[in-house]
């Protein structure tokens, strides 16, 4: 890119991007390169180009790769006497069947479908006020726009909110929540480690170390570009203590080089919130009851659960400080939480396209177009729809690991915002209900099945109805 593209961009992200011999600045696909110019470059053009750098990845090299794995698969579940890879991979899920999968996300989709089409329509509107003319959202315009949204609309700029997220901050403030909310004291533990930026801590509850975790959260060349905790060690009750590692990629340090995106601060949160699940549920007497044989569609339930609490301005108030040491406002907290919800329906509507595209490919042998086939799929829900000229199953990641299953992430939200109610209704500095959350969610791991875990916690069932009126809180 040309230097003058970056226009828009924070001043930090500008001054580590320096034009090379050639005047060019690179920017590479990478989530800290890419989610910054993706929402805040001035420039489409710029926009375009890296949007469509990004899903061309890998293709058309992966074509090849993806057909034989969908193939195998198929081949796979015949053998195993069911009629397709989606049957044979949902059977142990909650959700039981891809039926009603495909059910789960029709009955969202509609649910959300209002909020979604206004704020589109809105986003629209404002796009063609910088373009005239422009009668739809590019989907490299849509995280701009956003962000201009909420800017003018609800007084929120990104960058007064970023000052006040420096990662030293951030990180002890996740550190301390685990002390408020689970009852636990944690400590650096004196280990090897594979970088000099890895962190390591252990986990003591009443005096006794229950469980041992690394922070690798900065980048660095050949690392893995995105976020997710790797759990290293499954543990036994007075045997193993369970062990797992938070890989992230945030920057480093204080004000003046580690701020932090809000959002970022959320993912941290989620992430964090996987490594504390695997050391809570890691005391069982078996290894295998702990929290990797849980249902896959429950397992991202309690993070997403957690990512509320950094909207808390109780919770912010005890580490969001800028770089004089001045606490976040509380009318800044009030104003992210009135844009919190303005576009939540069109991103999850992103969602459910995803995970209708990994069930597309997975109940029957694939189509001969793989684009167009993942096209289709994703454009029954998705908007803005997906352009010409982009392959963006070339590099949905999700399709090795998660298969046919991606609806895990939309489901496991509706149940997630059930469990936030209960802490909603009671308070979420209440140590009875965290407590309770702690016992009867995190620490059974897979020792019962996840819906037996939500009703104990809430006393009922769990029911989409929180999700549903959620998708309506930006009216």
């Amino acid at each position: 890119a040309d230097p003058a593209e970056l226009d828009g961009l924070p001043a930090d992200y500008i001054a580590a991007h320096k034009p090379g011999p050639d005047g060019k600045v690179v920017i590479s696909t990478d989530t800290p390169d890419y989610s910054p110019v993706m929402n805040y470059a001035r420039s489409e053009a710029l926009r375009k180009r890296l949007y469509e750098a990004n899903l061309t990845r890998a293709w058309p090299a992966n074509d090849e790769i993806l057909r034989a794995l969908f193939t195998k698969r198929d081949e796979l579940a015949r053998l195993l006497g069911r009629p397709n890879s989606a049957t044979l991979e949902l059977e142990d899920k909650m959700i039981g069947t891809p039926e009603k999968a495909l059910a789960f996300l029709a009955d969202a989709g509609r649910a959300g479908e209002s909020a979604a089409k206004r704020d589109y329509e809105r986003m629209v509107r404002r796009l063609a006020a910088d373009q005239p003319g422009a009668t739809q959202l590019t989907p490299w315009s849509s995280g701009y726009v956003t962000q201009l949204i909420r800017k003018e609309s609800y007084a929120l700029d990104p960058q007064e909110v970023r000052r006040y997220f420096a990662y030293n901050n951030v990180r002890d403030g996740m550190l301390q929540l685990t002390r408020d909310l689970m009852g636990v004291e944690i400590r650096p533990w004196k280990t090897p480690v594979w970088d000099p930026s890895v962190e390591a801590y252990e986990m003591l509850d009443k005096g006794k170390v229950i469980g041992r975790f690394y922070f690798d959260t900065h980048p660095r060349p050949g690392k893995y570009s995105h976020a997710n905790v790797v759990p290293l060690r499954s543990g036994i009750r007075g045997r193993i203590l369970p062990t797992a590692a938070l890989v992230t990629n945030f920057p480093a340090g204080d004000h003046k080089t580690g701020l932090m995106e809000h959002r970022d601060v959320e993912t941290f949160l989620h992430e964090y919130g996987h490594l504390i699940h695997v050391l809570m549920a890691g005391q069982q007497d078996y290894a295998l009851s702990g929290p990797l044989n849980l249902e896959w569609d429950f397992i991202e339930a309690p993070s997403q659960m957690l990512e509320n609490f950094v909207w808390d301005y109780d919770t912010l108030a005890r580490f969001a400080v800028d770089a004089d040491g001045k606490t976040i406002p509380r009318e800044l907290v009030g104003k992210m939480n009135r844009a919190r919800y303005f576009g939540e329906a069109l991103g999850d509507r992103r969602q459910y396209g995803l995970a209708n595209v990994s069930l597309s490919y997975h109940l029957g042998l694939p189509e001969a177009d793989l684009t167009g086939q993942y096209a289709k799929a994703y454009d029954a829900y998705g908007l803005p729809q997906t352009p010409a000229d982009v392959h963006p199953q070339a590099s949905f990641g999700h399709l090795n690991g998660y298969s046919a299953f991606y609806y895990t992430y939309m489901w496991s939200k509706t149940i997630s915002t059930d469990l936030f109610t209960r802490f909603k209704q009671e308070g979420l500095r209440n140590p009875a209900v965290a407590r309770a959350y702690r016992e009867k969610v995190l620490e059974p791991g897979s020792s019962k099945p996840a819906a037996a875990l939500v009703q104990d916690f809430l006393g009922r069932p769990f029911s989409l109805d929180a999700y549903k009126a959620r998708l309506n809180e930006g009216e």
